[in-house]
């Protein structure tokens, strides 16, 4: 059974972190939620999990208007290679189904990078443990949760249709 949104905010209660929860129509990119929110994607926190060639996942944390550059971080961590996961994967090791994956509160402990940037922000709005749900939680505390490295991430702009 995945986790939703009550579990997400049982766990950000039980650290006595700040943070909101709203339920919206279904958000489950960086731009729909943008546009749902009415807030910038670089003020989307978007949550995406990679699999390294020893099939260990890796969290990494970016804003909603960049695409990570998998080959060039990889290099940078070590691996040979990330690849995106599964749905299935990502419901294994976070315990969220794909597109409403929170940044913080998964099943397991999962080594993370949040990029740089998000810092800049008091707030960012992040997946909120379904895909009608969003998360505004400071990005400082998404980092002390995960114990994350903060790092430029590479990447790239997406293009926008």
């Amino acid at each position: 059974m995945p986790l939703t949104s009550s579990d997400l905010e049982g766990f950000l209660k039980k650290l006595g972190i700040e943070y909101r929860v709203f339920l919206h129509g279904e958000t489950y990119s960086a731009e729909k939620a943008s546009k749902e929110l009415g807030v910038s994607l670089e003020d989307i926190a978007k949550t995406i999990v990679f699999i390294n060639e020893r099939g260990e996942p890796l969290l990494v944390i970016m804003p909603g208007g960049y695409k990570v550059n998998q080959d060039k971080l990889a290099k940078i961590l070590g691996f040979k290679k990330l690849r995106l996961a599964t749905p299935e994967e990502v419901l294994n090791h976070t315990g969220y189904e794909a597109g409403g994956v929170p940044p913080v509160g998964h099943l397991k402990q999962i080594p993370s990078i949040v990029e740089e940037s998000l810092l800049s922000k008091d707030k960012v709005h992040a997946g909120g443990g379904a895909v009608n749900a969003t998360l505004e939680i400071s990005p400082k505390d998404i980092v002390k949760i995960l114990n994350a490295k903060v790092m430029s991430v590479p990447s790239s702009p997406k293009k926008t249709n």
